[in-house]
């Protein structure tokens, strides 16, 4: 599967957030930097921690951040991607 773009509300401003699937999860990618790595488990989707992830996952200009941009990715947010890559894959 290809990297598509999915847009989000985040503090009352759209974004837009790259999806980039792997094979089992999928990294969620604004301005070229990784904001964090969605997987799926049974019908939930899990934020993974930023110590499951793989060293080779957090190359140098893919680095995994949460400040850099002032974005975090809480409840509200992972939800609308989750729904995102859900109708995605539909």
């Amino acid at each position: 599967m290809n990297a598509f773009n999915i847009e989000i509300n985040h503090n009352d401003q759209a974004l837009t957030l790259t999806i980039i699937p792997q094979h089992d999860h999928f990294r969620i990618v604004y301005l070229e930097e990784i904001l964090g790595i969605l997987k799926k488990q049974g019908s939930d989707w899990i934020l993974m921690k930023a110590d499951e992830i793989d060293a080779e996952t957090l190359v140098t200009k893919n680095k995994l951040t949460g400040s850099g941009h002032h974005i975090s990715l809480g409840v509200a947010e992972i939800n609308q991607i989750s729904g995102a890559i859900e109708n995605h894959l539909q």
